[in-house]
């Protein structure tokens, strides 16, 4: 935000922290023409790209703002989401989820992954090795346990059924639908 100071991505982080694990995403203030915030910026001449949505450019200002340097800002934010996105964040936030359904696992692995990949783009198959390296224990941990699951090891199912449904005394069995139509 305008007002933030050195060590606002620390001070995120911290908090971040403290909540269940997420998928939390960090970005820049960004002034778009037509608000309030793009025109108190013009009219104090703290625009430094005018025309910034025209050319994208991820993690950069398009302004000047005030407790902060544009450079620092960008580099807090990029900060941010390496610490959120790094291997030991990804395994810290799968073992907090242990107790949870595997496909609620699987699915938060996988968009963790992905997160990784389309903040900081991975340019090459082997870039991609490196980042599913880097995060095969997580991996490996939830093949592991759907192997179990799959293979009769453990009682629980993959994917739990849903309950019955109980039927009232006025209520017809499907079959009984077609035999009275």
């Amino acid at each position: 935000m305008d007002g933030d100071r050195p060590g606002v991505a620390k001070r995120t982080l911290d908090m971040i922290r403290s909540w269940p694990p997420g998928l939390p995403v960090f970005g820049l203030l960004t002034p778009y023409p037509a608000t309030p915030l793009y025109e108190r910026l013009a009219s104090a001449g703290r625009l430094t790209r005018p025309k910034h949505w025209l050319e994208f450019k991820p993690f950069s200002m398009g302004f000047s703002p005030l407790g902060i340097a544009s450079e620092q800002a960008e580099a807090e934010v990029r900060e941010a989401w390496e610490k959120s996105y790094m291997p030991a964040a990804n395994a810290s936030a799968m073992r907090s989820l242990e107790s949870g359904s595997l496909p609620d696992r699987v699915i938060h692995l996988i968009s963790r992954l992905a997160f990784r990949g389309i903040y900081f783009p991975q340019m090459s198959r082997k870039d991609w090795a490196r980042v599913l390296f880097q995060n095969r224990g997580p991996i490996l941990r939830v093949i592991s346990q759907a192997l179990k699951m799959k293979l009769g090891s453990q009682p629980k199912e993959l994917f739990p059924q849903r309950p019955a449904v109980q039927r009232g005394a006025n209520t017809r069995e499907p079959s009984e639908l077609r035999r009275s139509s």
